[in-house]
């Protein structure tokens, strides 16, 4: 068990976490590797497969086509866990297997080896709720087609698992509807650096993480590896808190729509609907990125510094969404040569970054040293002018 926290009976809510000493803002209060995980499928020709970083060059697996590696020390790296959903995968070819099925596949996977362990966690498998009582028929029947999916995808090629032997799995994988309605409900998702979703993960105890809109702490990662962070200062016995809802992002199609529709997204933000107003400050969001990926550094900036008060009014200090958005805003005034500009607003990040992701993290050092470039630009400009 952590030492700076515990399970415990929430009242109205459940089950919860809370402080069992005094918590200072920025310290990291938990951390854990997933007990399973995958790379989404909507990034997975981005994303090395074992480490998650995004790479514009990867490695493919040759067998089942879909797994991919930063390098070959990565690929050997993942192997142990990989070979048997490879052989998965295969049967399937060409057909890929939603994030779903395949994170509880591979929790399958990870109960069955012998190195993992669940001992250390505060809130076991067993004890994750399914909900299944309480969906709407509809639900249950996109779970339950899930599962079959997930049947058939282990069926294939890994008959020691067939679901139709339960003697074969764990007592909590037995139920295949069941084990799927336990991952939708339960898994995280892991984001990169920018707060981009890039897989998904099962972390048992963190499970026990309740929602308010003014919540005490903040999870971000470091590749898998989940943190999780005060951001103010935490009493003993006070529950650790958590806002569920983190991203302002549209739909999952938006980058491929970005060139067709960034006119039409540029007039949309130009409205006279209010700043503060969602969707207007989701498509000047959508406006944004498509400025960037066309290359229009001036109309991005734009967009981009009209963004930030409505951020800081949905996401008040200190929150990682608005420290990224602040960095993103930063980097354009950089490129723009607006250095001075620049570092105030990469002053502005730092100030987030490090309570939200700690000294360590590499968006932290990365903040640094673009204050750092900042810094050596203006000591040469005023050196030129003098």
């Amino acid at each position: 068990m952590a030492p700076k926290l515990e399970r415990f009976v929430s009242p109205g809510k459940g089950n919860g976490l809370r402080a069992t000493g005094r918590i200072l803002k920025g310290e990291l209060v938990f951390s854990a590797e997933p007990l399973a995980n995958c790379v989404s499928k909507k990034v997975s020709r981005d994303v090395c497969h074992h480490c998650f970083t995004r790479c514009e060059t990867l490695l493919r697996c040759s067998q089942c086509k879909m797994a991919r590696y930063c390098n070959i020390t990565c690929q050997k790296q993942a192997w142990s866990v990989h070979k048997t959903e490879c052989k998965c995968l295969r049967s399937l070819l060409p057909r890929i297997p939603t994030d779903s099925v395949r994170l509880a596949a591979r929790l399958i996977f990870a109960l069955l080896s012998p190195s993992k362990s669940c001992s250390e966690e505060l809130y076991t498998l067993e004890e994750h709720e399914s909900h299944l009582s309480c969906m709407s028929e509809q639900k249950k029947q996109g779970l339950s087609h899930l599962a079959s999916m997930l049947q058939l995808y282990l069926q294939q090629e890994v008959p020691e698992l067939a679901l139709e032997t339960p003697s074969a799995l764990p007592p909590v994988c037995q139920d295949p509807l069941s084990l799927i309605a336990k991952v939708t409900c339960n898994c995280f998702t892991i984001s990169d650096g920018e707060l981009q979703e890039i897989g998904v993960g099962l972390y048992p105890s963190l499970s026990l993480l309740n929602h308010d809109c003014r919540p005490n702490c903040v999870m971000v990662f470091e590749g898998t590896k989940l943190q999780l962070r005060a951001v103010r200062e935490i009493n003993p016995e006070e529950e650790l808190t958590i806002s569920y809802i983190e991203t302002l992002s549209l739909t999952e199609d938006r980058q491929r729509q970005l060139e067709e529709h960034c006119k039409h997204l540029l007039s949309a933000a130009s409205s006279v609907v209010p700043d503060e107003n969602l969707y207007k400050l989701r498509v000047t969001d959508a406006a944004l990125d498509a400025c960037i990926h066309l290359g229009y550094w001036e109309e991005a900036l734009g967009l981009g510094l009209r963004t930030l008060p409505v951020y800081r009014q949905y996401y008040p200090d200190p929150h990682p969404v608005h420290g990224v958005q602040l960095m993103r805003v930063g980097k354009l005034q950089h490129y723009l040569e607006h250095i001075s500009e620049a570092a105030d607003t990469f002053k502005q990040a730092y100030q987030i970054i490090k309570v939200t992701h700690g000294d360590t993290h590499s968006l932290t050092k990365d903040l640094l040293m673009k204050m750092e470039e900042c810094r050596a630009e203006i000591d040469q400009q005023s050196f030129h002018n003098n």
